[in-house]
């Protein structure tokens, strides 16, 4: 696990900072746009480098970012997103958590596979607040499984 605590360097608040056409998402969620090559999305909390073609949306002031393959009943998704607060995230589903510590950080890991779905989740615990990193596809998406998992791998919590 490559995840880890890196300097701010690049800063998006919105999808529009980064994207020049960007188009709208649902009801609550951003504004997204097309990544064709391998692009690297930075808010103010974290990075993450996003693999071509999908669609990424940052909104809440560059807390979340949100990452699938379609705008409509994508069969994966992918979020990263920091939640303020000193208790972790309650995974009641989860069938185990480990805990791993790197560097500064201490990770939660999570992974959960059952009846064609798979889902894994991390959260980085930081002084006051979490960063927590998920994503899940089905078995329509299953071929996207390795793009989200070197997503997973490329995120990169910033010092604040």
């Amino acid at each position: 696990m490559e995840l880890g605590l890196q300097l701010l360097t690049v800063t998006a608040l919105a999808t529009a900072e980064f994207c020049a056409a960007p188009f709208d998402g649902g009801v609550g969620e951003p504004q997204f746009c097309r990544i064709l090559e391998r692009q690297e999305v930075s808010t103010p909390y974290f990075s993450i480098i996003v693999e071509p073609e999908f669609i990424v949306g940052v909104h809440h002031e560059g807390r979340r970012l949100q990452v699938q393959s379609t705008l409509w009943q994508s069969p994966n998704s992918f979020i990263v997103e920091r939640i303020d607060g000193s208790s972790p995230p309650a995974w009641p589903e989860c069938p185990t958590i480990t805990e791993t510590i790197e560097g500064d950080l201490t990770w939660l890991n999570c992974r959960i596979s059952a009846g064609g779905f798979y889902e894994r989740r991390l959260a980085a615990k930081l002084k006051g607040a979490y960063v927590v990193v998920r994503y899940s596809y089905s078995r329509l998406g299953a071929e996207t499984g390795p793009a989200l998992e070197r997503m997973m791998q490329s995120v990169r919590i910033h010092a604040i």
